[in-house]
């Protein structure tokens, strides 16, 4: 096991930054996930952990040892990639012992190693194949084994799941965490999947055009997201927003949504404010038109089995509002529902974005 910690840590191609001075420490044993949108940075920032990228500025340190200059294999770091980069030619004993033949391992003490590390993975059964004739999961694993034979300081998951369908997806990530409770190691995965980042991961970075927008747990993240961004990014579905502004009404405050009004008492925010209003579709009651502080209509219903998703429009929102209901209920599209928000569940973003 090892720490991780990158220190302004920035990157730039010719005159564009796309690492921003990215500060964070990564504990022994800890599960990271780098999650945000194409294009922030998170698969950059995992290449130059391990070296496969010269950062611009700033400094990695592993095992409390600066790494930032130095090549690769001299890291004491394993990367799994989206494609499993497996070579054709070689069984899957071959190919997951190549590493340790490259460094002129003895044969008795690669052979032992490798029935070991397929062990652990469930593989020892095909060791004698070649890649050609593994499925998606079995090919991924073999990778992953690749990596673990080497006994990394760090493990490094480039997206190693998006090219497995649904179903395989979530049979490697039961086999990914079993992976890491029985090895105790450091990992650092990539993905932009939602259910892989919170099922996975001790912690979350969120990453947006190259900078660390907010670091927790998924349950931090969820709950008490710190801009609107990680609001919006974080969950699936994802948190609704409503653009109102604050007003006062008999001394009372009141946010102005749309044509409907609701009383709050959030002593932060100012008479004429512009905000947005986000809340979780599973934090949005239903009842009647005439109990509702909105009024929507159904639109469109999901029946997902465990639950509804119900897409409302709203004249308090140019966009539909999404409701998390029980599979069970008696709507129907075209139904006109009233909507409560609970104000303990709502979250207030000024025009900046932060939150208030």
């Amino acid at each position: 096991m090892a720490n991780l910690i990158l220190r302004n840590v920035s990157k730039a191609f010719g005159t564009t930054d796309v690492i921003k001075s990215v500060n964070l420490e990564v504990s022994h044993g800890e599960f990271v996930v780098f999650v945000g949108p194409s294009g922030c940075g998170k698969s950059t920032l995992l290449r130059l952990i391990t070296g496969l990228e010269e950062v611009t500025d700033g400094q990695i340190i592993i095992e409390d040892r600066d790494v930032t200059y130095l090549k690769p294999s001299k890291r004491e770091v394993a990367m799994v990639f989206q494609s499993y980069a497996l070579f054709p030619h070689l069984t899957v004993a071959e190919n997951i012992g190549f590493g340790l033949k490259l460094s002129k391992v003895p044969k008795d003490e690669i052979s032992a190693r490798v029935k070991e590390v397929a062990s652990v993975l469930r593989v020892e059964n095909l060791l004698a194949r070649k890649p050609r004739q593994l499925s998606g999961g079995q090919r991924q694993r073999v990778a992953i084994g690749r990596s673990i034979i080497r006994q990394p300081k760090v493990f490094l998951f480039d997206e190693p799941l998006s090219n497995l369908d649904a179903a395989l997806r979530v049979v490697m990530r039961i086999e990914i965490t079993r992976l890491h409770q029985n090895l105790g190691a450091t990992m650092i995965y990539v993905t932009h999947d939602q259910t892989e980042a919170m099922t996975l991961a001790d912690r979350i970075v969120v990453l947006n055009e190259g900078r660390i927008e907010q670091v927790g747990s998924p349950l931090k993240l969820y709950e008490n997201p710190i801009n609107r961004f990680v609001a919006g990014f974080i969950g699936s579905p994802a948190m609704n927003f409503i653009k109102g502004t604050i007003d006062t009404d008999d001394n009372k405050m009141i946010a102005r949504l749309g044509p409907y009004t609701m009383e709050i008492n959030k002593p932060n925010l100012n008479q004429g404010m512009e905000i947005e209003v986000g809340i979780r579709p599973e934090h949005i009651a239903i009842v009647s038109p005439e109990e509702g502080i909105l009024t929507a209509e159904v639109e469109i219903i999901e029946k997902l089995g465990v639950e509804s998703m119900l897409y409302l429009k709203t004249e308090a929102s140019e966009e539909l509002l999404t409701v998390r209901t029980d599979p069970k209920h008696t709507i129907g599209t075209g139904d006109r529902l009233g909507l409560k928000l609970p104000e303990s569940e709502l979250h207030f973003f000024d025009q900046k974005g932060d939150l208030v």
